[in-house]
C-alpha cells in the first residue's frame, strides 16, 4: 500500500486540514525520538513513517523495530499513525517524491514534517529541497543541542527558499543527546 491509499483508508486523516508526518530511519528508535512525538502539539494528526535513509545504502527493512515505535508512542497517549509501506518498499525514498504525491492526491491539505534540529540544519540539502519545501506547510523542530546561529542562518535560507513555509520551534527535551548512529555503535562494540 502507498501512502496516499494509506490516507484515503483513515477518516481521521481524510478530514484533517494538516498532517504531520515524522519520517526516519529510527534505527532504533529511542526516547529522543519519543519526545519529538510529545512535542507536538497533541491538536495535530501525526503519522509516523519508518523509512530508508536515501543517503545511506539500503538495508534490510527489519532496520526498525515497527512494534517498538508503536508502544513507544502509544506510551505518550497520543493518538498516531504508523506507516510501515516505505519499509516495505525497502527502495530509496526522498522526503519530496512522497510529499509531491501527496500534495497532488490533497492539494487542499496542509502537510507538514515533524523535524529534529539536525535535520532542520541540513533540509535545504535534502534531495530536491526546494519541492520539498514549496509543497510544504510546517516545519516542527523539536531541538536537539541547537546552535542559535545556524538555527537563524537557516531560518533566513528556508525564509528565501520558501517564504510561505511556517518554522515552528517546539522547544528542548531531555533526550538531546541521543543519537541512533550511537546507539547502533554502542551495541556493535
Amino acid at each position: 500500500m502507498n501512502i496516499v491509499e494509506y490516507i484515503k483508508e483513515h477518516s481521521e486523516l481524510v478530514g484533517a486540514d494538516e498532517l504531520v508526518f515524522f519520517a526516519g530511519s529510527f534505527n532504533p528508535w529511542h526516547p529522543g525520538h519519543t519526545s519529538c512525538v510529545e512535542l507536538l502539539p497533541p491538536n495535530k494528526q501525526l503519522i509516523v513513517a519508518p523509512d530508508h535513509n536515501p543517503f545511506k545504502e539500503l538495508v534490510d527493512k527489519k532496520h526498525c523495530d515497527v512494534e517498538a515505535i508503536t508502544a513507544q508512542i502509544q506510551g505518550t497517549g497520543r493518538q498516531s499513525f504508523i506507516f510501515d509501506g516505505f519499509l516495505d518498499a525497502n527502495v530509496k525514498n526522498p522526503t519530496a517524491n512522497w510529499i509531491k504525491a501527496l500534495k497532488e492526491a490533497f492539494p487542499d491539505k496542509e502537510l507538514s514534517l515533524l523535524i529534529g534540529f539536525d535535520s532542520y540544519a541540513s533540509i535545504d540539502r535534502w534531495t530536491n529541497a526546494q519541492e520539498l519545501l514549496s509543497n510544504l506547510s510546517s516545519l516542527y523542530v523539536a531541538s536537539r543541542k541547537d546552535d542559535p546561529t545556524l538555527k537563524e542562518q537557516q531560518l533566513e535560507r528556508l525564509r528565501q527558499m520558501s517564504p510561505k513555509l511556517r518554522i515552528d520551534f517546539l522547544g528542548t527535551h531531555p533526550h538531546e543527546e541521543l543519537s541512533s548512529t550511537q546507539i547502533r555503535s554502542e551495541l556493535n562494540s
